[in-house]
C-alpha cells in the first residue's frame, strides 16, 4: 500500500490509525523524507521501530529503481514475518514511479501483492494551495482518496473539492474524514473493497471527456470476449507506446473461458492484469477502459482499440 498526499494533509496521522487498528498484523513501513534527519518515525505510536525503513535525504520517487527494489528485498529478508507493507511518500512526490515498480519489477511482483494507493487531501487548505503537477498526479494515480479535516471546512468548499478531485480521478473511491480516521478494520481487505467499488463504479455510464488543468479523462466501452494471451500482448505494447501521455489506465475486461472479470491497470507504461470477481450472468457483457492523461485524444485511442478488435476477429 502506498500512502501519498500533499504537505500537511494527514499522512502520518492516517498511518498511525492503521497501525493502531491492526496491532495483530506485522507491518513494515517505508518512511521517506527529504532531510538527513528523520522525525516522522518518532511520531508513530506503539510500533516496533525495527520494522521501519527510513529513506532520508532524497525522494524515493526520483531514486534509481534497482536501489529501491533492493532496499525492499533486504527489508523482507530481515523481517520475513511481515504481512503488510506501507510506503509513505513525501508530500511533494509524484508516486507514479513507485507504483510502476510493483507492476514491472519481477522481484517485487513475486514478493508483494500491490493493494493500491491512498491519497490524503487537506480539505481546509486544498483550494488555497497551488494545484501543481505533483499534487494532481497524487490524485490521478490513487485508488482511495480521503478528504481530511472536513469538520473544519464548510459545505460549499467541500462540494467544490469533491468536484475538482472527481474531475481528475473519476474511478477512485472518495471518503470524508476527520483526523485522517476512517474505518478500515483490517489492511488485507483494502484491495477487495477498492476492487468491488471500482467495478461497481465503472459500470455506471458517468464518464465523459473532460479537461481539468490540461488532464483528460474518458472511457471506452466495447463488447465481446477477448483472447487473454493476445490481449495481454497488445495491451502491454499499447501502454508502452503511450506511457508519456497516458498516466493511468484502469478497466475491466472479459477473457474467453474465464468465469471471472479481469482488472486491467497501467501506470507509466507498466501493466498489471489481475483476477476480479465472478461474472454476474445477469449483467451485460461489456469491456470498459478508463484513460487519464495529458493531451490524449479519445478518437485516436478508440481507433487503436477498434483496430485491435478487428485484427482479433
Amino acid at each position: 500500500m502506498i500512502v501519498t498526499g500533499f504537505l500537511g494533509a494527514g499522512k502520518t496521522t492516517f498511518i498511525n490509525h492503521l497501525l493502531l487498528q491492526n496491532k495483530g498484523v506485522k507491518i513494515g513501513l517505508i518512511e521517506n523524507e527529504f532531510g538527513d534527519v528523520s522525525i516522522d518515525s518518532k511520531l508513530f505510536t506503539d510500533y516496533q521501530p525495527e520494522s521501519i525503513l527510513e529513506l532520508n535525504n532524497g525522494c524515493i520517487c526520483c531514486s534509481i529503481f534497482n536501489e529501491f527494489s533492493l532496499a525492499l528485498q533486504e527489508l523482507v529478508k530481515k523481517h520475513d514475518h511481515l504481512e503488510q507493507l506501507i510506503i509513505e511518500t513525501t508530500g511533494i512526490a509524484d508516486p507514479g514511479s513507485i507504483i510502476e515498480l510493483f507492476y514491472r519489477d519481477i522481484d517485487l511482483v513475486r514478493l508483494f501483492e500491490f493493494s493500491g494507493t491512498i491519497c490524503l487531501v487537506d480539505s481546509v487548505n486544498f483550494q488555497d494551495q497551488s494545484l501543481g503537477f505533483e499534487q494532481q498526479k497524487q490524485i490521478l494515480l490513487s485508488d482511495l482518496i480521503i478528504l481530511n479535516k472536513v469538520n473544519k471546512s464548510d459545505t460549499k468548499r467541500l462540494k467544490d473539492i469533491h468536484r475538482i478531485v472527481s474531475s481528475l480521478n473519476k474511478t477512485a473511491t472518495i471518503v470524508e474524514a476527520n483526523y485522517a480516521d476512517i474505518d478500515l478494520a483490517q489492511l488485507y481487505i483494502l484491495q477487495p473493497q477498492l476492487q468491488e467499488d471500482f467495478i461497481r463504479k465503472i459500470r455506471k455510464p458517468i464518464y465523459s471527456e473532460h479537461d481539468a488543468n490540461e488532464f483528460h479523462s474518458f472511457t471506452i466501452r466495447f463488447g465481446g470476449y477477448l483472447n487473454e494471451n493476445s490481449f495481454r500482448e497488445w495491451f502491454r505494447y499499447f501502454a508502452s507506446i503511450h506511457k508519456k501521455d497516458i498516466y493511468r489506465i484502469k478497466g475491466i475486461v472479459h477473457f474467453k473461458s474465464s468465469p471471472l472479470l479481469w482488472i486491467v491497470q497501467a501506470v507509466a507504461g507498466s501493466v498489471l492484469i489481475t483476477e476480479g470477481s465472478v461474472i454476474n450472468p445477469f449483467e451485460s457483457l461489456e469491456n470498459v477502459l478508463v484513460f487519464i492523461g495529458k493531451e490524449i485524444s479519445k478518437f485516436e485511442i478508440e481507433k487503436e482499440i477498434q483496430q485491435y478488435i478487428l485484427q482479433e476477429n
